[in-house]
């Protein structure tokens, strides 16, 4: 039979006491007189009261490898909530600044090479493999943040750009859209996956993807670009791979005279701080990073607690956000 733990609460009804004076003489604090402070710890040790541990807080170590400034971009966002969500949690922490010499150099981050002792590890961003299993040998359990890989057998929390393409060209497809277009960094991972989810969409809705209206952010693609401008070619609608790509792209129909929405409607992706002050304010995903930061460091709480189970690989969806920056065609 399982034996009722029991409480401050049920000393304090014993002894016609409040929950706090209790609680304040099994503290040892001020605020009750050393009479009645003896007459409660008494009381409690006959009812068989036993105090609460405290939690050790856990010790974590932050590396990331984008220089941390404040400015209006999501690393910023990213790096405050992972903090926000330390602090919630009682976490002793460090963070640390790694850039990608002294990863080549598999040099040991400041603390690790001093001793420092760290029950986990967050990674930002996509360290390569060498140093994330240097990093591993040292601390058991290690979580990427939008560092997601094939090639990971790590626990990481990602943001599911597959599944933002889709939603965007679909939401374009439902307004009346059928030549899309995208502009990003063609080369990167995130953009790769996001242009398969563009293609999905196409595929679902019967109609073909147009690779001429992909650009890449290069000077080869503004090139073409311009090119399809002059000869008033363009989509009716683009995607692009970040706010910042999208006002970029803003900026460059305007100086050719051309209106957004009313000409081209414009999708930008992270719903940063100057998404709502483009004009027109920018209809744009938002990545959800403050439930990503509370789900990086859950998951590696989880995993110090249990450090043999299986890995996981979270993928956090996207949320639109409509604005002023695309029309309906119907």
């Amino acid at each position: 039979m399982k034996i009722k733990k029991v409480t401050i609460t049920d000393i304090a009804e014993v002894m016609g006491l409040s929950p706090v004076s209790v609680s304040r003489a099994l503290s040892d604090q001020s605020g009750i007189s050393d009479e009645l402070k003896q007459k409660i710890v008494q009381k409690a040790a006959e009812m068989g009261y036993v105090k609460p541990k405290k939690r050790k807080s856990p010790r974590i170590l932050v590396l990331h490898q984008k220089p941390y400034r404040e400015d209006n971009s999501n690393f910023s966002h990213m790096m405050q909530g992972i903090e926000q969500a330390l602090q919630k949690e009682d976490a002793d922490y460090s963070i640390e600044f790694l850039d990608k010499e002294t990863q080549n150099r598999m040099i040991l981050p400041y603390r690790l090479s001093k001793g420092f002792v760290f029950d986990g590890v967050i990674l930002i961003g996509r360290f390569n493999l060498d140093y994330a299993a240097l990093i591993n040998e040292r601390i058991r359990n290690l979580i990427f943040l939008t560092g997601y890989s094939p090639a990971y057998d790590y626990d990481s929390v990602w943001f599911s750009f597959i599944n933002t393409g889709y939603k965007q060209c679909k939401y374009l497809i439902d307004r009346g859209h059928t030549r899309i277009g995208f502009i990003g960094d063609r080369k990167a991972y995130r953009n790769k996956v996001k242009e398969s989810g563009i293609a999905s969409a196409f595929e679902e809705n019967g109609l073909p993807v147009d690779e001429t209206l992909f650009f890449d952010t290069d000077e080869d693609g503004s090139a073409k670009l311009r090119k399809l401008i002059e000869g008033k070619q363009l989509p009716t609608a683009f995607i692009c791979d970040h706010d910042f790509t999208a006002i970029e792209l803003i900026r460059t129909l305007q100086q050719h005279d051309m209106k957004v929405p009313d000409d081209v409607s414009i999708l930008g992706s992270g719903n940063t701080e100057v998404s709502a002050l483009s004009l027109p304010p920018l209809t744009t995903m938002d990545l959800n990073i403050g439930y990503s930061c509370r789900v990086v460091v859950s998951t590696l709480l989880k995993r110090i607690v249990e450090p043999d189970k299986p890995a996981e690989n979270i993928a956090i969806l996207s949320t639109l956000v409509e604005r002023e920056s695309v029309r309906r065609r119907i």
